[in-house]
């Protein structure tokens, strides 16, 4: 396909591997505690790798600490991108209202220094599931639930 006429010359998509992966999770103790089990469950997907999480309000009297949102974003190694469609959608399907997954399209950069960044020209998908705050002991049990789908969801594609 030609695709001069956008302005690129080729796949304009990031395409992660076991090395990303492995970068990435160099420092396990950088994940809030409240949300571990989720990002765990996630990050045991072989093809799959946390890149951002926040435990939000999952803590009631851990909730100032964070920030306001409760979420767990990826990223998707060797374009395995119908497993990541495939548990957003299901999740979306099982949790309805509880939860928003989503898909976005983020501007890939090269660090240059330790404060400057500069765009590549790459793109990279961020896979996102963020938690909407719930009443204490729904939120409980919806986030367990959340986890136990995901580990479910992870021993099928193994």
């Amino acid at each position: 396909m030609d695709l001069s006429f956008l302005g690129i010359a080729s796949n304009p998509i990031t395409v992660f591997t076991q090395a990303d992966k492995t970068a990435y999770l160099q420092n396990p103790e950088d994940i809030d505690g409240g949300i571990r089990e989720l990002v765990d469950a996630i990050n045991a997907i072989p093809v799959f790798f946390s890149m951002s999480a926040c435990q939000g309000f999952l803590i009631e009297e851990e909730r100032d600490d964070h920030c306001p949102e409760t979420y767990v974003d990826f990223y998707v190694i060797d374009e395995q991108y119908q497993l990541a469609k495939l548990l957003l959608g299901s999740l979306a399907s099982k949790f309805n209202a509880s939860i928003d997954c989503k898909v976005v399209y983020e501007a890939d950069f090269e660090m240059t220094a330790a404060d400057e960044i500069v765009p590549n020209g790459m793109v990279k998908l961020r896979h996102s599931i963020e938690l909407y705050e719930l009443p204490a002991d729904l939120m409980k049990s919806t986030y367990q639930e959340l986890v136990d789908h995901v580990r479910r969801f992870g021993a099928a594609v193994i």
